[in-house]
């Protein structure tokens, strides 16, 4: 059984977050370039709901803004070089944990990402190789991170991240359902320094409740989800 006592609440969290940037750049890029798709090929109104959800203040008046806004805007802490530049903060406080070749992944991506930004570029599918860069941050930390219990943490974060992103874009239950499957699959101990117990009945309830209805999106126990989620860990 991992022993949890090895790893301090303030690693946790670092390792906890830099889990979740990760997968926010990872997961908005993916949304990003629906919407992107949908602004080239289709009517306003196809690509609005997307919109307004990434962009809820309607920040970016006009698409090409909200485009550049996405991608580049440091103002912004649901941009991608914002993600990218939180995930670093926490993965240069952890290069010992992570190794030096999974912070590569996210050196390179900000690198990349920068350059795109002074040639101004639009085209989202042009930052695939951040999208790649990602996946091979998640495959070095899996073959090079010896501890299992902080490999676990950062683990956490992704699952948190990505079931709530579903959420708020109203994926297919069944993908919510196979995140939180994975999530509650941690070590007891684990468990025990990095959830809130209160809270995860009343997330598990949630969840068996909705689970029961089998079909359909999550949106009628959507709110109530996200809101227990985010107040799961208590790191």
């Amino acid at each position: 059984m991992v022993k949890c006592n090895i790893i301090s609440p303030t690693k946790a969290n670092r390792l906890f977050w830099l889990g979740r940037y990760v997968e926010r750049v990872y997961m908005t890029l993916h949304i990003l370039r629906k919407c992107y798709d949908r602004m080239i090929d289709g009517e306003p109104s196809d690509y609005e709901l997307l919109k307004s959800k990434l962009d809820p203040s309607q920040t970016y008046k006009e698409t090409a803004d909200f485009t550049m806004g996405m991608l580049y805007d440091e103002g912004n802490k649901s941009s991608i070089i914002s993600s990218l530049k939180f995930a670093f903060d926490n993965a240069i406080l952890l290069r010992e944990d992570i190794t030096s070749e999974s912070l590569s992944f996210i050196e390179m991506s900000i690198a990349f990402i920068k350059k795109c930004k002074s040639d101004n570029v639009m085209n989202i599918t042009y930052l695939q190789n951040i999208t790649d860069w990602m996946l091979s941050f998640w495959g070095s930390c899996e073959e090079r991170i010896t501890n299992h219990g902080e490999l676990s943490v950062i683990m956490v974060g992704k699952s948190i991240e990505k079931m709530d992103l579903s959420l708020r874009f109203n994926y297919p239950f069944n993908t919510i359902d196979l995140i939180y499957t994975k999530l509650n699959g941690i070590d007891a101990g684990l468990r025990d320094l990095l959830f809130d117990s209160i809270v995860e009945k009343r997330l598990d309830d949630s969840i068996k409740q909705y689970r029961a209805l089998s079909n359909g999106l999550a949106i009628d126990y959507g709110d109530e989800i996200l809101r227990e989620l985010n107040q799961l860990v208590k790191v």
